[in-house]
């Protein structure tokens, strides 16, 4: 919901006040003019406080604006209806008319009313403010542990990868190969989607995901998913060499953070 000035709001109430008491209100009366129009600081405050709001920023530090202007806001309605109540009612009691009295003790009461209600949101949007700033804050902590949770998994992944990487050079035969493939590849991919909701990496992890496909996702059976029984030992480090170079651009993502 768009804010409405609070300047504009008063604005509005005044000009309610200013309608209901006009004919009980003298042209010559001085006092009553001065003390209607002795507004000034109350305006001031209603300003700061739509200064806030313009800002467009929340938080702690917004929360605190909004509640200076609102305790600011407070002050000045009391000092500015305690000055307008005494002049309309010497005013009325100087001239002896009831009518007036009575009429002009309804619109204060009503104008009292608007400044109370105008308080009371101010103190809502300060209390909003600084639930937003309660709420971002529990989200970043959230967000961090799920990056940290991210991170040690992916690590996780990249260490078996490591290992499997260096098992097959050890061994390049299609059975050690194939004991790996396509889980190894699959629990790097898995890792990579999960890296989409995460912020700062250095480089899209859909890259590296859609590289890893070949070794995780590829239909059928063949390489380099898995490998035939008659494989070479060549063929099988051509392909291991391959996925480490994946997966160094993997390392190189993470670090990136």
């Amino acid at each position: 919901m768009a804010h409405v000035p609070y300047e504009q709001r008063w604005a509005a109430a005044r000009k309610r006040f200013e309608a209901a008491t006009a004919k009980h209100r003298p042209k010559d009366a001085k006092a009553v003019a001065a003390a209607l129009n002795g507004d000034a600081a109350l305006v001031k405050a209603l300003k700061a406080g739509d200064a806030v709001h313009r800002a467009g920023t929340v938080g702690d530090e917004a929360a605190k604006d909004l509640a200076a202007a609102g305790k600011d806001a407070v002050k000045a309605r009391k000092a500015y209806l305690a000055a307008l109540d005494k002049a309309l009612d010497e005013d009325a009691a100087s001239r002896g008319d009831k009518a007036a009295a009575a009429a002009c003790e309804r619109a204060m009461k009503a104008l009292a009313k608007d400044l109370f209600d105008l308080e009371a949101d101010i103190g809502a949007d300060a209390d909003r403010f600084k639930a937003q700033a309660a709420q971002a804050e529990k989200d970043a902590a959230s967000s961090e542990r799920a990056q940290k949770r991210w991170e040690a998994n992916i690590n996780g992944a990249l260490a078996r990868a490591a290992a499997g990487v260096a098992k097959v050079r050890a061994k390049p035969t299609p059975d050690t190969y194939n004991e790996l493939f396509p889980a190894l590849a699959r629990d790097l991919a898995t890792q990579l989607a999960a890296a989409k909701a995460l912020d700062g990496l250095r480089a899209d992890p859909d890259f590296y995901r859609r590289k890893l496909a070949p070794w995780a996702g590829q239909g059928g059976d063949g390489p380099p998913m898995r490998v035939p029984p008659d494989y070479t030992a060549r063929q099988i480090t051509d392909l291991i060499k391959e996925f480490a170079t994946v997966c160094k651009g993997v390392v190189q993502l993470v670090g990136g953070r």
